[in-house]
């Protein structure tokens, strides 16, 4: 318990964080124009949806590299050989996707004019997101950075990155928007060199530890080829498409609360927000989980990958209870928090939002539950079952219960078949993940038991010939 909690709180801290970046930035944003928060918003959006498909690509190299770490144990050359790999893939494939990915920044102010965004905000929007853009490659490097030294189990650099990260981004952000009044650009470019500036410190951190120094990237560059991309994308890829599919799931919300009105999609942003905060929690359990799980399949020991499989799907349930609890049962602490004195809606969203919350609580454990599942499945290297699983759970049960029960309940109906949905994908993925802690466990044995087959007929064939030549 003590090594997940260890590792697990320096993540849950650089995760909100980094929430606390998206707050600094739109409160900055706010001090522009309401149409500059509009812009930014939009801007932001494309860009999280454009480095998702990135993002989640990549960030399956901490658990390839968690695997080389636990091989370690065994075989230190071969494990060592690895854990470069992986981390040369992955940088590799950073680079590529992110000059893969460009074109479609292009293409984008066509594609909202086409939706018919506003034509204002589009332009502002593309402002932000042609400066903000240049901070994808030095944020995935980030990301394989943060990988390593996660699977090597020193997660508290990478709270202190995330620390560093704002603490940077602010004031540069405030310089370029204001002093040099370079507006919502200004924003994107100071996101931008903060995290070239923070990339190349925590990199020379890094690899100048010896810990990490057999593995710098700038050394033996002859392991760079193409090849050690394809375990990344062999588990990225899938993990990619849940991601994609989650994040669908929650935008057809979305578009589901908007058309209850205006109040309605009010309280559904207020309850993604809490959402977001259980998920962040559940988040960090669900990757010190892994990566524990990780290790252990690396060095074939089953009983510690269950262990820990069961210690990360215990934590993130009670975490995530605690949290739903005080959210029904103190709803007033968010209406005081979200209402706006004065506003003539105030009144109908006081009213209708303890009823909705009482709907998303339900829904932060069995959401904890899938996190948690796929995040550890992805230890083992299971990555296509869990990827059906998200696309019945969330397609095909979620969002069509959500739009029936709308008819009937409103938003809290909305909720309900989010809330049906996830926990369908949970059971789901549970169920998926003790089969393959049972095949693991299976797989192991049989290795055990042919290694000592074998270990017995040399230590017979051995003995055979000493008495041959005593005879």
């Amino acid at each position: 318990m003590k090594k997940l909690v260890s590792l697990a709180v320096p993540l849950i801290i650089s995760q909100l964080v980094a929430q606390l970046l998206v707050f600094t930035d739109v409160w900055m944003m706010a001090q522009l124009s309401i149409m500059a928060i509009a812009g930014g918003g939009l801007g932001a959006t494309v860009y999280s949806i454009v480095f998702i498909i990135a993002g989640s690509t990549v960030g399956c190299v901490a658990n390839l590299i968690a695997i080389a770490y636990g091989k370690r144990v065994r075989q230190p050359e071969v494990g060592d050989a690895e854990v470069r790999s992986s981390l040369k893939g992955g940088l590799l494939l950073a680079l590529i996707l992110t000059v893969a990915l460009q074109p479609v920044f292009f293409m984008m102010h066509d594609l909202l004019v086409m939706a018919k965004q506003d034509p204002q905000a589009v332009a502002l929007g593309m402002d932000y997101l042609d400066a903000l853009k240049w901070s994808m490659l030095p944020t995935l490097i980030l990301l394989v950075l943060r990988s390593l030294v996660s699977a090597f189990g020193d997660t508290r650099s990478v709270m202190i990155m995330s620390v560093a990260t704002v603490v940077l981004n602010v004031p540069l952000s405030y310089l370029f928007a204001f002093h040099w009044e370079m507006g919502l650009a200004g924003l994107g470019y100071g996101t931008s060199l903060a995290a070239f500036i923070i990339m190349l410190g925590y990199g020379y951190w890094v690899f100048s530890h010896s810990k990490y120094s057999n593995y710098n990237p700038l050394h033996k560059l002859h392991e760079y080829r193409l090849g050690t991309m394809v375990p990344l994308l062999g588990i990225g890829v899938p993990i990619m498409i849940a991601t994609m599919l989650e994040h669908a799931l929650f935008s057809g919300a979305a578009l589901l609360a908007g058309t209850l009105g205006a109040v309605s999609l009010a309280i559904h942003q207020i309850a993604l927000q809490c959402l977001n905060l259980s998920w962040n929690i559940a988040f960090g359990f669900s990757q010190a989980a892994s990566i524990l799980v990780s290790q252990h399949v690396g060095s074939k020991e089953p009983s510690l990958v269950r262990r820990y499989a069961l210690l990360g799907l215990f934590m993130v349930t009670a975490t995530s209870a605690v949290i739903g609890v005080l959210v029904s049962v103190w709803p007033e602490f968010l209406t005081q928090v979200f209402s706006v004195e004065g506003d003539e809606l105030a009144t109908e969203l006081v009213a209708a939002l303890p009823g909705v919350m009482i709907m998303v609580a339900l829904c932060f454990v069995v959401d904890a539950w899938q996190l948690a599942a796929i995040s550890i499945l992805r230890g083992m290297k299971v990555v296509i079952g869990p990827t059906i699983s998200t696309v019945i759970g969330y397609w095909f049960i979620g969002l069509p219960a959500a739009w029936l029960l709308m008819k009937q309940m409103g938003l809290e109906g909305v909720w309900a078949g989010l809330g049906i949905g996830l926990a369908a994908t949970g059971i789901m993925l549970v169920i998926l993940l003790f089969r393959h802690l049972a095949h693991f466990e299976r797989l192991v044995r049989k290795e055990q038991l042919a290694q000592g087959i074998v270990e017995r007929e040399n230590g017979e064939a051995v003995a055979a010939g000493q008495s041959a030549l005593l005879t």
